[in-house]
């Protein structure tokens, strides 16, 4: 019995580690396929990430390209990339990775960059003006001249300027927290078409017909209503005020004058863009500010406030000279004056405070809003602040205007 036992242990023992030695070979060549298939996997994955690069790439170069890549070979590997417009002038990137038989797929979308992402842009900085000691810029800056300081004025976002930086003397350290880049290029660009388009199909349209203008009066009334009145002979002579519904009146948001000025005042509820064009010359496409122009939910006690509005004119947006804006005035919104800039009706009236713009101010040349003596004190005009609404980052008022530069919106891996 000794020596059965015996035999049969020893088989037991061999049968043990035969299977223990089978079962230590199968992982190891269990790791050795897993981290093959993993190589081969973080191959096709960096093939797919880097041809949506290279697509991204060829569409901020020209924003018109399409024409994707077909099995081209790259790092062992071949890519595929198909470049389509999904409406509104987004664009959709599927680029495709193969290596090894193994495929991996990254769809990124882009969109025009809108100019609300701008706490201040000038397309043209005077070479006799300058950002002063005193002056704060709170969000994104850019100059398609030369940034002009004086001293030490703050820029809490990023600036940027086409043409780099001009120090007024050796005393002048102007402090950049977002950082400053020199020959960024970004000019302004009056493509409305989107905007347009959308008043047409969904908005609000005010339109005389052939030659002549129609001048509209607005008021927001802070209930989701608007009135308005408007005049066809140069304000000789105005309808009765209408009241409607902004959800009837332009669904979507879009008030449109097409030919024409618009004198506005009142507190804002929902989004809206107010469109104001002119056909030629330069008696249309201004905005008048009235009185304060105020979002019903203020967005800095309240961070879910949905009020929001864009004021995109033609030529300029001025402040008129009343009794409403002699005691300080307020605008809530972005906005954006292609021929001019934010100006005064009257460069001569009285100092009346502050001109406090919540929001964002994009002009072609900066326009001139108050006047100070050699004290610093302001004789004329106001005080100028503006203060970045930071849900622009983000999002923007209804078919705001758009930049020729595309960005990332989202990447899906």
């Amino acid at each position: 019995m000794g020596g059965k036992a015996s035999l049969y242990m020893v088989l037991g023992f061999s049968l043990i580690f035969l299977v223990a030695g089978y079962n230590y070979g199968l992982l190891t060549n269990n790791a050795v396929d897993n981290n093959v298939n993993y190589y081969c996997e973080t191959i096709a994955h960096n093939i797919a990430v880097s041809g949506a690069n290279i697509a991204a790439n060829q569409v901020f170069l020209n924003k018109s390209w399409t024409t994707g890549y077909s099995n081209v070979p790259f790092s062992n590997g071949t890519i595929n990339v198909k470049v389509e417009n999904v409406g509104a002038n987004n664009i959709k990137i599927t680029s495709t990775g193969t290596y090894q038989n193994i495929t991996k797929k990254v769809e990124i979308l882009l969109q025009p960059s809108s100019y609300a992402k701008f706490a201040y842009y000038m397309n043209i900085f005077p070479g006799s003006s300058f950002l002063y000691t005193g002056d704060t810029i709170t969000g994104p800056f850019h100059t398609q001249g030369k940034l002009n300081v004086q001293g030490s004025p703050v820029f809490q976002g990023k600036a940027s300027a086409k043409n780099g930086l001009k120090l007024l003397d050796k005393y002048t350290t102007p402090k950049f927290y977002g950082g400053f880049e020199s020959g960024v290029d970004i000019p302004i660009n009056w493509d409305v078409t989107q905007t347009k388009l959308a008043a047409l199909s969904g908005g609000h349209v005010f339109n005389y017909g052939g030659a002549g203008k129609m001048d509209v009066r607005i008021t927001y009334n802070g209930n989701a209503t608007v009135t308005y009145s408007y005049s066809t002979n140069g304000g000789g002579t105005w309808t009765p005020d209408s009241t409607k519904p902004l959800s009837s009146f332009a669904p979507n948001g879009i008030i449109y004058v097409e030919k024409g000025n618009v004198y506005l005042k009142g507190t804002v509820t929902g989004r809206n863009t107010l469109f104001v064009d002119q056909s030629s010359g330069v008696g249309t496409g201004n905005v008048y500010i009235d009185g304060d122009v105020l979002y019903k939910s203020n967005p800095l006690t309240n961070p879910s406030s949905q009020d929001m509005l864009g004021i995109v004119c033609s030529n300029n947006v001025l402040i008129s000279d009343n009794t409403a804006n002699r005691n300080n005035v307020e605008i809530d919104a972005s906005i954006f004056a292609y021929k001019g800039g934010l100006g005064l009706v009257n460069e001569n009236m009285p100092a009346s405070g502050t001109l406090k713009v919540f929001g964002g101010i994009v002009e072609y040349q900066a326009q001139n809003t108050g006047t100070v003596n050699g004290s610093g004190k302001v004789t004329n005009g106001y005080h100028e602040r503006i203060i970045f609404d930071e849900r622009l980052m983000l999002t923007s008022p209804p078919y705001f205007p758009a930049t020729d530069k595309y960005e990332i919106i989202s990447w899906l891996e």
